[in-house]
């Protein structure tokens, strides 16, 4: 996927946002080495790649957690910034369960 089918896809989402296209795109634009669901208030990544070591499973304890509290137009501008730098490496290191609480977002249409 181009930036541009990216930055369309993210103008359409401010037109008209809905729960499964912003999951979709965190996803795309993400690329983590986890999953990316929706959770009961927004969004959220788990990397997977990044909770283990050596081939080992390590607990995910609160310090490798991040909430984070936004709009949905903050979320587009995210998904920008995303874009902007070829994917979310380098922007919450050493997290491997980030959670986006989305304001308005049981408001929003699931599909």
């Amino acid at each position: 996927m181009t930036n541009s089918e990216k930055y369309e896809i993210v103008g359409n989402l401010i037109e008209s946002p809905t729960q499964y296209d912003m999951v979709r795109a965190l996803l795309v634009y993400s690329a983590p080495g986890g999953s990316v669901s929706r959770i009961k208030d927004g969004i959220q990544i788990e990397d997977l790649a990044q909770a283990r070591i050596d081939g080992r499973d390590m607990g995910i304890s609160p310090e490798h957690v991040e909430n984070i509290y936004m709009t949905v137009a903050e979320f587009c501008k995210l998904l920008i910034d995303l874009v902007d730098a070829g994917g979310m490496k380098g922007f919450w290191p050493g997290k491997i369960k980030i959670s986006f609480h989305i304001r308005g977002w049981t408001d929003l249409p699931v599909e």
